[in-house]
This record gives structure tokens, C-alpha cells and sequence, in this order.
């Protein structure tokens, strides 16, 4: 099996900050091991929906689901140490399509 580190973004999560249920992105590093960059991404997906703390924070109803998507991946060579510790979450406010100037 190969060794791969995903990026991955999130977006449409209602989360309650500070008192106010607002939508927020996210990025996340995954790493995972597969066969190829395709299951690779399958895992790290899953990963994060199965993720334990996300799924307590996000308040989507479901006829409004969030998303997660694959940002970029990269495969390790055989000589690279991945016994590196996965980062967390970075959140990002996202703003509705008519306020892209702000």
C-alpha cells in the first residue's frame, strides 16, 4: 500500500460560534494509506464524516447537507517518514455569493 496525504475542504457547515449559527468552511490535512489516489481519497472523506466532534458541532438540517471535497493529494515516496501527526481543522466564515467583495 501506498501512503498518502490528502487535503481536504469543507464547506456549508452551520456551526454555532460565539452564539451565532453561521456557515463555515474548513481545510484539513488527512493521511491515509491505499492502493491508489482514488481510495486514498475515498478514506480521508470518510474520515471526516465519521468524524465524532465535527458531526456534534454541525447543526445542518438535512435538505441542507455540508460537503466535503478533495483539494489536492499527494503520494509519498517509500523513504518519507508519514508517522506525522495529523493536523486540525482551520475554519473559515463563508460569506453568501453577493458578498465576494468583503
Amino acid at each position: 500500500m501506498k501512503k498518502y496525504r490528502c487535503l481536504l475542504g469543507g464547506h456549508n457547515f452551520l456551526i454555532n460560534i460565539d452564539g451565532k449559527n453561521r456557515k463555515h468552511g474548513f481545510y484539513q490535512t488527512i493521511f491515509v494509506e491505499a492502493d491508489n489516489p482514488k481510495q486514498a481519497e475515498s478514506l480521508a472523506v470518510a474520515k471526516i464524516r465519521h468524524n465524532k466532534e465535527l458531526k456534534e458541532i454541525t447543526l445542518n438540517s438535512q435538505d441542507d447537507p455540508p460537503a466535503i471535497h478533495l483539494e489536492t493529494i499527494w503520494e509519498f515516496d517509500i523513504a518519507d517518514d508519514v508517522g506525522i501527526a495529523e493536523a486540525g481543522r482551520t475554519f473559515y466564515p463563508e460569506k453568501k455569493w453577493w458578498q465576494f467583495w468583503r
